[in-house]
């Protein structure tokens, strides 16, 4: 199945495109466009899936436009629920949605009944969070070898997502990727991931209004100011296993498990990338490091831990008259390294 037909819809945002007839030489020629209101699992379908069949002219059993069917699509997402995933996405409440899908457009008449075959894959990310990478990805390659991976979807992380959506890329002519996760914003890197498509956005759109709302613009004229916080001093407090403050540690220095970044880590990072992209105050003001402490949520804390990382960031956040932001993180680093002390000794 080529890419063409499959991807001249992609930026349609859900409406409905009706085409006149063509012959071979012709491109699709649209005659008119306009919304078309259907269920989300059902537009989802009919955007991306079955764009081939409505600029084919005409349609064979086992072909149209010269490629075979069915089209093939693999789902690759956990069988089951874990704390690895934040967002609760399991084959058992995707298979549901794309069943009534497919079984609404075959009845509507849009689609044959073998135009499209769905194989699953379980990325196992219930198991094992940094090892469900591996594993998505051999299933999606296992697949393209057997000849029946025409299209991509799903995945409930954004490690395997990436692997997956830069791999194949390489697969003929390019395989489709199109999920509601991946909302990291590097994932919108156009040259690295060409054929990934996400539904949800990104975390980029998340840091445009934080900076609208809150972030120092300069001087402002007084409607404006009115509009917006304008703090200089920002700190970030946050979630993160790879890089918290109290991540478990032996005796040699070693730490215990290699951990993934968080969902809160990459919408941090998501803020700086736009802050300094759109100021020169914060670009020159975090031009070595975001002001921020991570720590490990699911870690045991006394309440005396939490009290000197809440006092420690609250005073940076003040801007202290008289200090400076490194002398500021020089108390925090210290305060840190007494937190983990208190941690080691337990």
């Amino acid at each position: 199945m080529t890419l063409i037909s499959l991807l001249d819809l992609t930026t349609a945002s859900f409406t409905r495109a009706c085409f006149r007839k063509r012959t071979s030489s012709q491109r699709p020629a649209a005659v008119h466009l306009r919304q078309y209101h259907v269920p989300l699992s059902t537009a989802f379908l009919l955007v991306f899936l079955l764009s081939p069949l409505a600029h084919s002219q005409s349609l064979t059993p086992s072909t149209i436009n010269g490629n075979k069917l069915p089209f093939n699509v693999i789902l690759v997402l956990p069988e089951k629920e874990s704390n690895n995933d934040k967002f609760g996405i399991t084959m058992a409440k995707a298979k549901p949605v794309i069943d009534i899908s497919v079984q609404d457009v075959v009845k509507s008449g849009r689609m044959p009944p073998d135009f499209i075959n769905f194989t699953y894959h379980d990325s196992r990310y219930w198991e094992d969070a940094i090892l469900a990478e591996r594993w998505a990805t051999v299933g999606v390659v296992n697949a393209y070898c057997a000849g029946r991976l025409d299209a991509v979807l799903g995945f409930a992380d954004s490690y395997s997502l990436a692997t997956v959506a830069k791999v194949s890329a390489g697969f003929g002519n390019g395989v489709p990727v199109i999920t509601t996760a991946g909302m990291t914003s590097m994932l919108g890197a156009q040259k690295t991931y060409p054929f990934l498509t996400r539904m949800q956005g990104s975390y980029r759109q998340m840091a445009d209004s934080i900076y609208k709302l809150i972030a120092y613009k300069g001087d402002l004229t007084h409607s404006e100011s009115r509009s917006t916080i304008g703090y200089k001093n920002l700190i970030f407090m946050y979630h993160d296993k790879r890089r918290a403050v109290n991540r478990p540690q032996v005796a040699t220095g070693e730490q215990l498990s290699e951990d993934l970044s968080s969902h809160c880590y990459f919408s941090l990072y998501a803020i700086k990338m736009f802050f300094t992209e759109k100021s020169t105050f914060f670009k020159e003001a975090w031009k070595i490091q975001t002001p921020s402490l991570a720590f490990d949520e699911e870690v045991e804390r006394t309440s005396d831990e939490v009290k000197s990382w809440l006092k420690l960031v609250s005073e940076l956040a003040n801007g202290e008259s008289g200090r400076t932001l490194k002398e500021s993180f020089c108390d925090i680093k210290y305060g840190l390294q007494r937190s983990l002390k208190a941690v080691e000794a337990r």
